[in-house]
């Protein structure tokens, strides 16, 4: 189960060190209306560490999934190139 406190930690030992090193603030973030995403400020881990970093967060509209959809496609090639490879190595090596 993904927990806020997971998610803020994901994105400060992952997703910002990328983005500095590429030399790219991070301005704003899409999130989904996850509950490990939304909440009120002072008692939620995520949004707590988005204020602190001055990261402005915008979320997907409720019951309409094409605002996310270009990411969704993007973790779907993702897997097909990346899991499905790795799975037939593994295969043919048997």
């Amino acid at each position: 189960m993904k927990t806020a406190i997971s998610a803020a930690d994901m994105l400060n030992d992952k997703v910002l060190p990328y983005f500095e090193s590429q030399g790219l603030p991070m301005l704003r973030i899409l999130t989904d209306r996850g509950s490990e995403y939304c909440g009120k400020v002072e008692n939620h881990d995520y949004e707590l560490y988005l204020a602190i970093n001055d990261i402005e967060h915008t979320k997907t509209k409720v019951k309409h999934p094409q605002t996310n959809g270009i990411c969704e496609r993007f973790h779907k090639t993702i897997l097909q190139e990346f899991y499905q490879v790795a799975f037939r190595r593994k295969f043919i090596r048997i």
